[in-house]
């Protein structure tokens, strides 16, 4: 996967799939949206994990939880919001969290964007 960065580090592409093509598919939405954008950023990845695999499991959320509250990031985004978590609970206090740190999260997939703010 290519690594998009910036100076800064900012803003983070999360990717979570447990099948290749599906991880791919959402690097590729990723740099299209980053040219479209004018964005620079840094891809996250955790490959083969399951949505329902709790973030302390997973060291890509891991890695942007603590990125989110060191300060380092202050836009998240991704594919989906099941790309985030398919456990409801898991899902909500990803978003709360955003919420506390006044990170922004970015859904490429039509959902909400910018819900938090």
């Amino acid at each position: 996967m290519k690594l998009v960065s910036s100076k800064n580090n900012q803003t983070v592409f999360y990717i979570r799939s447990n099948d290749r093509e599906s991880l791919n598919s959402q690097n590729l939405k990723g740099e299209k949206y980053a040219r479209q954008n004018s964005l620079s950023f840094s891809f996250i990845v955790d490959a083969k994990t399951s949505g329902l695999k709790p973030f302390s499991e997973r060291p890509g959320m891991r890695k942007i939880l603590q990125m989110v509250e060191d300060g380092i990031v202050e836009t998240v985004i991704v594919d989906s919001l099941n790309r985030i978590s398919r456990d409801v609970e898991q899902l909500l206090y990803f978003i709360e969290f955003l919420s506390k740190y006044h990170t922004k999260l970015v859904l490429l997939d039509g959902g909400f964007k910018n819900a938090c703010k």
